[in-house]
């Protein structure tokens, strides 16, 4: 089992933005209306924040997701989540970019650690985007009619399961240069 000792600071901060560039993705399939923009929104972060509540204390998940790291990593999160899409000049740029962030955060748990971590993480990650897609009602007019889930989220759902499948290997500098994070808590540390 890995703790965040384990990992540097972006490697955790990575991981940490994948939650959030699920919501995005699944949520640029398919663009809702300002209420359920927020429903889908908030569908990502309960799901990490609850993955982190009910793993194992002292578990990579229940220390990265935990209500005190998220909010220490907020500006971070923030920070990361805007990078991924920085630059792009169209969604299917953005998706493509988001896509390879989170194939790197998945690479990374793959990389350090357990297979029951890595497995974990990307049950959270196709957690969050279901529940994103499942939050609002799509293509309804005023409350009335339109689906939960429509083709588009569909398949954004399969591509994001696809890319997940397939995670990428951290670039060797930059896990073995920089120093390993400092943990958000003691409890982290003594596990």
């Amino acid at each position: 089992m890995s703790t965040l000792a384990n990992y540097t600071q972006a490697e955790i901060e990575k991981m940490m933005v994948a939650p959030m560039l699920v919501s995005m993705y699944i949520m640029g399939a398919s663009v809702s209306g300002p209420i359920g923009l927020v429903k889908e929104m908030m569908a990502g972060v309960e799901t990490a924040i609850t993955m982190g509540k009910t793993a194992e204390p002292g578990s990579l998940l229940h220390d990265l997701f935990s209500e005190e790291n998220m909010k220490a990593q907020q500006d971070k999160m923030q920070q990361g989540t805007k990078e991924s899409t920085q630059g792009a000049q169209s969604m299917d740029e953005a998706q493509a970019k988001m896509l390879a962030d989170l194939q790197a955060a998945v690479g990374i748990v793959a990389a350090k650690g357990s297979p029951e971590e890595l497995a974990t993480y990307k049950q959270l990650l196709t957690q969050g985007a279901t529940n994103v897609a499942n939050a609002a009602k799509e293509g309804g007019f005023m409350g009335i009619g339109g689906v939960v889930v429509n083709d588009a989220e569909k398949k954004a759902l399969a591509e994001l399961v696809a890319a997940l499948d397939n995670p990428t290997a951290p670039a060797p500098a930059e896990s073995a240069s920089a120093a390993p994070a400092e943990p958000a808590n003691d409890a982290s540390a003594a596990n």
